[in-house]
């Protein structure tokens, strides 16, 4: 289930070019690792939360024998707190060991270990976490609460039992990846690692189960584990929409809903701005041509008020890029592919590329392509005149606890010709 996300993590290696051990060992560090834990308003663990350091020994290495479950190295008690964000500091005094580590090949010489940071509910208060046997079944079983494993923005660590050419900027023991929408490559070992914290969710505690890492269980749903999306409780407040910088220009557009009825009396801020009910666009809705409410990468809080409930999110604005082709006022040929290549936004987790045509709004979008790379080819219209290429950076503001879809966007746009 996890090949996928393995083989790109093998790509960002190349590009940036269990057992568990006893976790009383006394010794000195190797590495310390290093982080800040942060809660969200409303979606938090309900009692103490652990770390712990989980090695995968087929995340790179599809040839490598499955372990039967993920050798957690070394655990330590992060106390809750009522006010977040928290720091944290977790103490390695081994290597990984030797069931983890696997022979990763292309660029990378000998064997290697990749591990995640997992914060966990000790639910049997055990000190450890412990894996979910293949079809479930465990009453009392420990929830993973946070993962430093984000797909599109991610920490691993990894450990190379060889010295790397100087080039690929890996060196012999503990590494630390960050992996990006655009690559990422090798970071300092003290960068800080964002974790954030929650109540939890099956797609959290698949990286604590013992058959997520092969393909031996693509009928059923893997250590008895349920994927639907509950419904949200009642009297929650669910969040749709999208924040959009353009320039200067900033366009609001958020509607809400609560047990199933669109909101129009609600308290809508962001950055502190009120946002008006718009009764003819039924939604949330400010347009500014010359703004100083968002800015490229910087981040901002909305705030939701209906009588007693309040919901709290903060909003990030992807950072700069730019459309490289085609180049601005570009003759295409209508009825044909059009190739778009753009350099990486940071803090984007996706590129949402349309082609709309100002004259036409009924036919918009043209045609569309939603990607995580950084190029996308658009599939060929039979419109013939003056068109916009528009490129949005977006970063997707989605949490399970508020069972809504926001997308943040920083857009670039350039003007185009469809010709016969």
């Amino acid at each position: 289930m996890f090949r996928q996300s393995g083989l790109i993590l093998l790509f960002v290696l190349a590009a940036a070019c269990g057992h568990p051990v006893d976790s009383t060992y006394a010794g000195d560090p190797l590495v310390t690792l290093r982080g800040q834990a942060s809660l969200s308003a409303t979606n938090r663990p309900d009692g103490p939360v652990r770390l712990t350091l989980a090695w995968y020994p087929g995340l790179v290495d599809d040839s490598a024998a499955q372990p039967s479950a993920p050798a957690s190295i070394l655990t330590e008690d992060i106390a809750f707190q009522s006010t977040f964000p928290a720091d944290f500091a977790l103490p390695l005094t081994q290597p990984p060991p030797e069931a983890a580590r696997v022979a990763v090949g292309g660029r990378i010489r000998g064997r290697a270990a990749t591990g995640f940071l997992l914060a966990y509910r000790d639910m049997n208060d055990n000190h450890r976490l412990d894996p979910l046997p293949a079809r479930g079944g465990l009453s009392n079983r420990d929830r993973v609460v946070g993962s430093s494993w984000g797909g599109a923005d991610s920490y691993v660590l990894l450990y190379l039992e060889e010295a790397q050419d100087a080039d690929t900027g890996l060196k012999r023991g503990f590494n630390l990846v960050h992996i990006t929408v655009d690559g990422g490559g090798v970071v300092q070992l003290d960068t800080p690692i964002p974790l954030a914290l929650s109540a939890g969710s099956a797609q959290l505690d698949l990286l604590a189960c013992e058959v997520a890492w092969d393909q031996s269980s693509e009928s059923e749903p893997p250590c008895g584990l349920d994927f639907e999306q509950p419904p949200p409780p009642e009297g929650t407040l669910e969040v749709h929409g999208s924040v959009s910088l353009e320039g200067r220009a900033v366009t609001v557009y958020l509607y809400i809903d609560r047990d199933d009825v669109r909101l129009n009396d609600a308290t809508v801020t962001v950055a502190g701005r009120p946002i008006p009910y718009v009764n003819d666009r039924f939604a949330y809705y400010l347009e500014e041509t010359d703004s100083t409410l968002l800015s490229e990468g910087g981040t901002v809080e909305l705030v939701v008020r209906w009588g007693d409930t309040v919901d709290r999110r903060l909003l990030t604005v992807p950072d700069d890029f730019s459309i490289l082709s085609p180049g601005p006022g570009a003759r295409v040929k209508s009825n044909t592919e059009l190739d778009v290549d753009w350099t990486a936004a940071r803090g984007a987790v996706a590129y949402d590329v349309t082609l709309e045509a100002p004259d036409a709004p009924e036919l918009n979008p043209l045609t569309r392509s939603f990607t995580n790379a950084t190029d996308a080819t658009l599939l060929p219209v039979s419109y013939v005149g003056d068109v916009t290429l528009r490129v949005a950076a977006v970063y997707q503001a989605w949490d399970a606890s508020h069972y809504g879809w926001l997308s943040v966007e920083n857009v670039r746009t350039r003007p185009l010709t469809l010709v016969p």
